[in-house]
This record gives structure tokens, sequence and C-alpha cells, in this order.
């Protein structure tokens, strides 16, 4: 198990209010490796501007494991959806997922769909979600026949971030009912729901691949109103035993927060000194 923390891409400008630390990654990975971690998870935007030979000489050079891509700045910064309305903008996306899939498959991790899936258009939200099932069903294609043993995990969100498939009981059947079998689930603090997803979590465990932490409107951890060891107990009752990644924006001294992170992590039952 590792616990790591977000860190953007270069594409993504120093100072942008997403969730991580920003900058150049020959600045972010050194700083988080200083403040503690060894593991770091990617925030990307354009998949065609992630330098693998770059992330991978980091790695070396500073003992440092990628262990996750996040693609939710392809939606937040590039304004990609895969149920677009749009045929033209549906195909820009799907083909930018697959070289997002290809990136990752590359590092040797997974990857996630938050966001990225898309909102309820104008004709309304069946149609919307035939649109996005259609691309997930090429995407599981291209996976099974290209990058055997990746995996697309899910991430649900709440309604006001993103409208469709919002728990994980949702999310899994959306995929199990269409026959797609390179998907799992990935569980963030932020937007657990506390009627559905413990049943869930409790019951599925093995679909759930990945998990974020994130206090509440993904503040930093301690600082919003998240029960994090109610919220781990759950998941190490159940049998979860892959990693975890920070996902928070971050105060305006990156540092401060990293910092602030591990002490807080460290605090915590499952996270003591030496697992990170």
């Amino acid at each position: 198990m590792a616990v790591s923390f977000m860190v953007a891409n270069d594409d993504i400008p120093a100072g942008a209010k997403v969730t991580g630390l920003t900058g150049r990654l020959e600045e972010t990975i050194p700083a988080l490796v200083e403040a503690g971690f060894r593991s770091f998870e990617l925030m990307i935007a354009d998949p065609g501007k992630v330098d693998i030979e770059k992330v991978k000489r980091l790695e070396r050079e500073h003992s440092a494991k990628c262990i996750f891509l996040c693609t939710g700045e392809m939606a937040g910064t590039a304004g990609l959806y895969l149920n677009h309305i749009d045929i033209n903008e549906r195909r820009r996306a799907v083909d930018s997922f697959k070289s997002a899939a290809r990136k990752a498959y590359e590092l040797g991790v997974d990857l996630n769909i938050g966001r990225l899936r898309g909102v309820i258009w104008s004709d309304g939200l069946q149609k919307s979600l035939d649109r996005l099932a259609e691309s997930l069903t090429e995407i599981d294609t291209f996976v099974k026949n290209e990058l055997e043993g990746l995996s697309v995990l899910i991430e649900p969100l709440r309604k006001v971030v993103c409208p469709i498939l919002n728990n994980c009981q949702e999310a899994t059947d959306f995929f199990e009912t269409r026959g797609l079998s390179s998907y799992g689930i990935l569980v963030d603090s932020d937007h657990f729901d506390e009627e559905a997803d413990p049943l869930f979590v409790s019951s599925n465990i093995g679909l759930v691949k990945h998990v974020h932490l994130a206090d509440s409107n993904h503040k930093p951890l301690g600082q919003g109103t998240i029960d994090f060891h109610k919220f781990l107990n759950l998941l190490t009752q159940s049998g979860y035993r892959r990693n975890f990644s920070v996902e928070v924006f971050c105060d305006e001294d990156q540092i401060e927060t990293l910092n602030e992170t591990r002490i807080f992590l460290r605090e915590l039952s499952l996270l003591k000194e030496g697992s990170l």
C-alpha cells in the first residue's frame, strides 16, 4: 500500500486552481519527497504533453513512484466530455482519453474517469447516458485489445460536480449492464455517498481499486468535516489493501499543506510513521 500526493503535470500552469501541487515537475516531485512522500498521482489536462521519459527519469532521480493517472483536468481545463452532444467533440474526447490510457500503460498505472464522463445535455439524461455508454464501450474494446491489464476506474461524484453516476452502485450497474470488463471503481472521501456507498464498499471491495483522500470540498485533510477514522475503518474492515492518493486544494504555501498532510496522515491509526 502506498499513500501518495497529487501532482499536476507541467501542462497545468503553476498556481492554477486545481487539486494538488502545481509547478514544474522538477520542483514539485523533490518537494513532495522532502515532505516525506515516496509516491505521487499525476494529474493531466493534455495527454500529448505528458513526457513519459521525463516522469520516469524523475522517479529514478528522487526514488519516487507514480502510482496513478488522474484525468480530472481533461474536463476541467481542456473541456472534454465523453458524452458530448457534438459528435466531433465526443470524438476528440475519446481519442484524447485513449492517448491518456496509453500514457498510463507506459507508466504501469491505472487511470480514472471523473468529470470527463460528461453532463446531462439538452436532449436529456437517457441520450446523454447512451452516448457515454457508446464511448466507454469503444474505450473498453481499445483497452482489452491494446493495453492488457489496464483498469479504467469510474469515480462517483456528487451531483453538484457531475450529474451522472453519483454513487458506486450506479457506476457499477452502468458498466456491468453493458458488459464492460475494463472498469472498476475509484472512491473519493469527499464524494462518498454516506447512504449508498458503505454497503457497496463492504460487499464489493474487490471492485474498489484506488482511493482519493480529501476533506469536505476538497480542503486539506483535517480542515473540513469528514470523519477519516470512520471512512478508513470501513475500507480496511472491508479488506481494502490498495493505494491512496491525497487530492486537495493546497493553501498558498504548498509546502505547508504537504507538511500538514503528512502530520495528519500519521495521526491516523491506518497511516503510521514509516508508511508513506
